[in-house]
C-alpha cells in the first residue's frame, strides 16, 4: 500500500494546531479531514470518512507526508472542488497507488473536477473512471517533488525563506541552506530583540531572520 510513515523523528510530528496555521484553516477542519467525523441524522448518527488516506495516521498529530497531503486537499477545496469529490478521488487513487495519493499522482484541476493525466492529451476522473480530453491545470508552487514524493514545503507567507524538508531535521521548520531551525533563531531573538545582531550571529540575511521570527511568533500566538 505504498510507503508506510509514522509521525516521528524521521518524518516530522505536527500538531493539528500547527498544521492549521501552516495551511490557513482551522484545527477543527484539520481534524475532520484527517480523522473523519460524525454528524446527526434524524435517527442516530452518520459518519463521514477522512479525506486523508494514511494507514499509519495517529489521531492528534500528522507526519510530514500527511501534512503535505492535506495541503493538496486545502488547495483543491480553495479552487472550488467539492470536499465529497476530493474524498472520493483520494479513496479511488489510494486503491491504485497507496497512501498519500495526491503526492504520488499528478492531480490537475479542471473546472470543479479533479483529473489525473493518462496520456499527453487524455485525463481521467479517478473517482468514476471517466476519461476527458479538455482540462485546466494548477500547480502547487509551494512544494518540491523528488522521486514521486513531496520532499519540501514552503509556507506561502514567508517568501520561501522558511521551509519544511522531510530529509532535514525530521521536517522541522528551518531557514537557509544550512537548515537552521526557526526555533533556535527565535530563542536568540528573544534574548537580543535585535534582528541585525541575530543575523550577524548566524551569518544570515536579515530577511531570513525576520521570516524565522515571524514564523515562530505567529505559531506561538496561535498555539
Amino acid at each position: 500500500m505504498g510507503e508506510q510513515v509514522k509521525p516521528g523523528l524521521g518524518y516530522g510530528v505536527y500538531s493539528y494546531a500547527e498544521v492549521a496555521r501552516l495551511l490557513g484553516i482551522t484545527p477543527h477542519r484539520v481534524a475532520r479531514w484527517a480523522d473523519g467525523y460524525l454528524f446527526p441524522l434524524k435517527w442516530g448518527q452518520g459518519y463521514s470518512a477522512p479525506v486523508l488516506q494514511s494507514h499509519t495516521h495517529q489521531r492528534g498529530v500528522l507526519s510530514f507526508p500527511e501534512l503535505i497531503e492535506l495541503m493538496f486537499v486545502r488547495e483543491f477545496v480553495a479552487l472550488g472542488v467539492s470536499l465529497p469529490h476530493v474524498r472520493a478521488t483520494a479513496e479511488a487513487l489510494a486503491q491504485e497507488v497507496g497512501d498519500y495519493p495526491f503526492t504520488r499522482r499528478r492531480v490537475l484541476v479542471g473546472g470543479r473536477e479533479l483529473l489525473v493525466r493518462e496520456t499527453e492529451h487524455i485525463l481521467r476522473r479517478p473517482d468514476i473512471g471517466q476519461l476527458v480530453a479538455d482540462f485546466a491545470e494548477t500547480l502547487a508552487t509551494q512544494i518540491e517533488i523528488e522521486d514521486d514524493h513531496v520532499r519540501r514545503y514552503y509556507p506561502p507567507q514567508y517568501a520561501r525563506q522558511v521551509y519544511l524538508d522531510r530529509a532535514i531535521r525530521g521536517g522541522e521548520p528551518v531557514v537557509s541552506e544550512h537548515a537552521i531551525p526557526t526555533r533556535v533563531i527565535y530563542a536568540l531573538w528573544e534574548q537580543e530583540h535585535d534582528l541585525e545582531r541575530v543575523a550577524d550571529y548566524f551569518d544570515l540575511p536579515i530577511e531570513s531572520i525576520s521570516a524565522a521570527v515571524r514564523y515562530e511568533g505567529e505559531w506561538r500566538l496561535s498555539a
